[in-house]
C-alpha cells in the first residue's frame, strides 16, 4: 500500500548533457528522417541553434540521466520488481537542443492504492522538472508507475 506521506518527496538532482550524436541515433532508431535531427545546417536553416530534441526523447533521460531511479523508488517503499509503466506526459516550456545540459529533479506528485479483483495496486505519479545550463525551466515530464501487489 502506497505511503501517502511520500507525496511531495523529491529525489536528488541529476544532470544529462544532450549530445548531437544521440539525437541523430534516436531519430534513426524511431525512423524519423527529418533532416533537422541529422544535419546541423538543416537544423539551422529551420531556425534552430543546433539539432533540436525529438519530442519523445525525454523518456531516455530517466534511464541515461537518472541512473539511480530504481534505487530511489525502492528507498520510499516501492517494489520496483512489480512496476509497470503507466503513461508518460511532456510539457515543453522552452527549446532543448544539442549541447544543452539539463538538470532534473524528480518529485512524487501523486500516489494512491486501488482495489482489484486479485487484491490491490498502487498508482504512483512522478514529475521531473528540467532546467537548462542557464537555470531556465525547459521541460516538465510526468510519469505514472503502476505497482502490482
Amino acid at each position: 500500500m502506497f505511503d501517502k506521506e511520500k507525496v511531495g518527496y523529491s529525489f536528488p538532482a541529476f544532470t544529462i548533457t544532450i549530445e548531437r550524436g544521440k539525437i541523430h541515433e534516436l531519430a534513426l532508431a524511431i525512423g524519423d528522417e527529418n533532416p533537422i535531427y541529422h544535419d546541423l545546417e538543416a537544423a539551422k536553416a529551420a531556425g534552430y541553434d543546433d539539432l533540436p530534441l525529438p519530442p519523445t526523447a525525454p523518456t531516455i533521460f530517466t534511464f541515461w540521466g537518472n541512473t539511480q531511479l530504481w534505487e530511489q523508488l525502492s528507498s520510499v517503499g516501492i517494489n520496483v520488481a512489480r512496476v509497470l509503466h503507466g503513461e508518460e506526459e511532456y510539457e515543453y516550456v522552452a527549446p532543448i537542443a544539442a549541447n544543452d545540459t539539463l538538470t532534473g529533479v524528480t518529485t512524487i506528485v501523486d500516489g494512491k492504492t486501488r482495489r482489484t479483483r486479485e487484491g490491490s495496486m498502487d498508482i504512483l505519479t512522478t514529475e521531473t522538472r528540467y532546467t537548462n545550463q542557464h537555470q531556465q525551466h525547459v521541460l516538465s515530464a510526468k510519469t505514472m508507475f503502476i505497482v502490482r501487489e
